[in-house]
């Protein structure tokens, strides 16, 4: 899924109900010539949070040339979607998992059996939202921000060699920023036989709070600071067109991919809706 994408509703228990809003954008950038990027946000025909498996976002960076990386995305992004909707678990951390793993193996296998993916592999960041909780799932270096008025917070880890030196201490964030291999990853999906990935369980959804999901093409060249000033001042749809064109004004070195997912009560997206 390429392009943008934008939705709005409400959903959730009886006593605390949720609404969440969403906008998605990919855009390939201002240097490369196409984008191994995909994204997508399923079920494509509600946002009920109180769905089995409730609603599910996902945003992949290709890796291993031209047609290799932009099929590794995509595959990822359907593949995945595929297992964790068919997965029969209603334990929605053990089903990310699976489908990660599953979709791992499949990408793997694919490449070994086609000479012209060999190589291939995905970054891959998952985000579910199931009643008045989130769940992530997550292989690579793209991103999810939670982030309120008062703070910003990267959810997710990196899994690359320059955000493992700075976790010890060996680099600074600055310097990791223009490291020679600062794009070396040691955990992608579809790399190796077994996917060894990130679960993050029963986030406790907030009033008003956003989650962003991103490649690197967009914190490469936009700050926190300005991720999160962007998001709070804009609608999700806008707020993903504002923070690609300020990455894309900086350069635009890399293709450039974001969902923005707002969440509020109930009350508040209705009186939104009426003015």
């Amino acid at each position: 899924m390429y392009g943008e994408t934008n939705g709005s509703s409400c959903c959730g228990d009886s006593e605390n109900l949720k609404a969440i809003t969403f906008g998605s954008y990919s855009h390939v950038g201002m240097v490369r010539e196409n984008n191994q990027d995909f994204f997508g946000k399923f079920p494509y025909d509600n946002l009920d949070l109180s769905t089995a498996k409730g609603q599910l976002f996902i945003v992949a960076d290709g890796m291993g040339g031209h047609n290799a990386g932009r099929d590794a995305s995509e595959l990822a992004v359907n593949i995945l979607t595929y297992y964790y909707f068919s997965i029969p678990k209603d334990n929605i951390a053990e089903a990310l998992k699976q489908a990660f793993q599953g979709t791992n193996e499949h990408i793997y296998h694919y490449s070994k059996n086609s000479p012209e993916h060999e190589g291939m592999g995905t970054t891959c960041v998952a985000l579910v939202l199931k009643d008045n909780h989130a769940y992530i799932g997550n292989m690579g270096d793209s991103r999810i921000y939670r982030i309120t008025k008062r703070k910003i917070m990267q959810l997710t880890q990196d899994h690359s060699k320059v955000a493992e030196m700075v976790r010890r201490g060996i680099l600074t964030k600055e310097e990791a920023k223009v490291h020679p291999e600062r794009s070396l990853l040691y955990r992608a999906l579809g790399t190796k036989p077994v996917a060894e990935v990130d679960i993050i369980n029963n986030i406790d959804l907030k009033n008003d709070e956003y989650f962003l999901m991103c490649t690197d093409g967009l914190y490469n060249h936009v700050s926190e600071k300005e991720i999160q000033r962007l998001v709070l001042a804009n609608e999700p749809e806008s707020g993903c067109k504002a923070l690609v064109n300020l990455a894309n004004e900086r350069g635009g070195q890399d293709n450039i991919t974001l969902q923005i997912i707002h969440v509020t009560e109930e009350g508040g997206i209705l009186n939104k809706l009426l003015k």
